[in-house]
């Protein structure tokens, strides 16, 4: 009779992996608190072929106590700016429907999603491209000249903002 060497599932579920050189770097250390919980909460749907398949959404956060469009926004901004995160699939409306925007995990490597229209793609780790946290920190501080605009946010200005 053959053994089952598969080891039993872990009881208190499981668990987000990230690395402590990612964390431990200057890119890491120039996000704002909104940006790194949203890395960890897109970290959470990160299974084990999915990477390239990740959504952001405010519909999917709001559980996690996320309210504003405009914070959610600037985070994904940060994350991607920084090197954390890329987009697979730009979102919007195409072929009549809404789709959202996909994203992959710089240090992660993604498998192919025919699917979804990409193939797989190796971890690039753009995120290691700062050496210094005033080189990561003058990345953010060009992206916000760039929006300079006074940005005027509606606490509930839709009806997934409600």
């Amino acid at each position: 009779m053959a053994h089952n060497k598969k080891k039993p599932a872990d009881p208190r579920g499981g668990h987000v992996r990230i690395y402590w050189e990612l964390i431990d770097s200057v890119a890491w250390r120039s996000l704002g608190y909104a940006s790194q919980s949203l890395f960890l909460l897109m970290r959470r749907k990160l299974m084990g072929t999915n990477n390239g398949n990740i959504s952001a959404t405010l519909g999917d956060l709001k559980h996690y106590g996320w309210k504003s469009s405009s914070t959610l926004a600037k985070a994904l901004k940060e994350l991607q700016l920084l090197g954390f995160i890329a987009v697979t699939r730009q979102g919007g409306i195409a072929f009549g429907q809404k789709v959202c925007t996909l994203y992959r995990f710089t240090d992660v490597d993604v498998y192919e999603f025919p699917k979804l229209g990409f193939g797989p793609i190796a971890a690039t780790n753009d995120w290691k491209k700062f050496a210094s946290l005033a080189e990561a920190d003058a990345a953010l501080a060009l992206t916000e000249e760039n929006n300079s605009g006074l940005r005027i946010s509606k606490r509930i200005g839709s009806e997934s903002e409600a």
